[in-house]
């Protein structure tokens, strides 16, 4: 029989042991940490929890069996440890047991109900057999459960863009960045969505230049690539279209929208079912465009009424003609754009200075007044 000092000495040991083996783990020595685990195993006041951080590096180390057989045991010593039902469901998952993976699952749930990962784990086999209500149910959750899950986001996203949710998917992409910014995968789907989005965006606009916009004898499709748009029109056979004069509408609709990022398009002309187009020619989407005002006057003007914003709106308009002739419309109309701005900007700053020093004399003015001293009043004698 052991006295009570004796086993608090080897209690106090084997949590000793315990923390080793957990700081052996954090420096990337699996093997170390379950040599300290099996130390503190038999002392230890919490069995469980040593028996299934020595299962997790037993599966870190490839040792399946020996990982399972610590799992079991755990919940063998605490049939109520959640943390050892969803590492085995996980390790039965891994070995293609989903039926297994998703009772040992639905146990962890059943002790402890906010357990994100397991809901998150869970969602990948409902996902893997296209139960996609169970398995949104399952992400939701998860998330409710921990907001910076960023791994459950990008699968709801994904989800979301099956279900035809292309709003919510954007969305859960988005958190998901937010959350793991080195997540490639949410990011990429992330520029394909907003791709997808700006080129169906150009596709409406341009839709109705055809002159029968019927999508079974004339259709159009808009792809922005680099500093191009792909314009591509596929019409019947028996259904006519004038390629000379429908750049110039394209245009028409185009310039408004000041696309920075565009210089050019190429146009595609196809007919049925084709894949060799009956036209492809590239036009400069600006060409033709007059060069925006250069707003000499209105700069020489903000240069003598307020020098610290007529100085850059000079440069400004110095650079409206340069880069119209360089191609560049887009910098050309900004350059303009903001010599006026420059300008407005500089009256305006004017004007507060000068209304500044009245409004501040004028307040002054009125505190110096001195104050008028109320008048008594003489009340009519009413009589007895």
């Amino acid at each position: 029989m052991s006295l009570p000092s004796q086993t608090w000495y080897r209690r106090q040991r084997a949590k000793l042991a315990y923390r080793q083996s957990l700081t052996l783990v954090r420096q990337a020595a699996p093997a170390a940490a379950i040599a300290a685990f099996e130390r503190a195993i038999a002392d230890h006041p919490e069995p469980s929890e040593v028996l299934v951080d020595c299962g997790l590096c037993r599966r870190q180390l490839g040792d399946s069996a020996g990982a399972l057989a610590d799992f079991e045991h755990a919940i063998a010593a605490d049939h109520t440890h959640a943390r050892a039902y969803a590492n085995r469901g996980l390790l039965r998952y891994e070995n293609g047991d989903q039926d297994g993976a998703l009772t040992d699952w639905a146990e962890a749930l059943r002790y402890r109900p906010g357990y994100a990962d397991v809901r998150y784990s869970r969602a990948l086999v409902y996902l893997s057999r296209q139960d996609y209500a169970a398995a949104l149910e399952d992400l939701d959750q998860a998330l409710v459960d921990s907001p910076n899950l960023a791994q459950a986001y990008l699968h709801r996203g994904n989800l979301r863009q099956l279900m035809g949710d292309r709003v919510g998917a954007i969305q859960d992409w988005e958190l998901a960045v937010c959350n793991d910014f080195g997540l490639e995968q949410a990011k990429q789907q992330l520029s394909e969505a907003k791709q997808t989005a700006y080129d169906q965006q150009l596709t409406h606009l341009l839709q109705p230049i055809l002159a029968e916009p019927d999508p079974e004898k004339l259709n159009i499709q808009v792809h922005h690539s680099g500093n191009r748009l792909d314009i591509t029109i596929r019409r019947q056979l028996g259904t006519g279209i004038n390629y000379y004069t429908l750049p110039a509408q394209i245009r028409q609709r185009l310039v408004p929208l000041q696309l920075a990022e565009v210089e050019k398009f190429q146009l595609y002309g196809y007919v049925a079912d084709s894949t060799r187009p009956e036209w492809s020619q590239s036009y400069g989407l600006y060409k033709g465009q007059p060069c925006p005002p250069s707003n000499w006057q209105m700069a020489l003007s903000a240069l003598l009424v307020f020098p610290p914003f007529g100085i850059p709106a000079l440069i400004y308009a110095a650079h409206v003609k340069k880069y119209y002739q360089s191609g560049c419309y887009i910098e050309s109309l900004r350059a303009s754009k903001t010599v006026k701005g420059l300008c407005l900007a500089g009256s305006a700053t004017l004007c507060f200075l000068a209304m500044f020093p009245l409004g501040y004399a004028a307040f002054a003015s009125i505190r110096e007044l001195p104050p008028s001293l109320p008048q008594r009043v003489e009340r009519p004698n009413s009589g007895p």
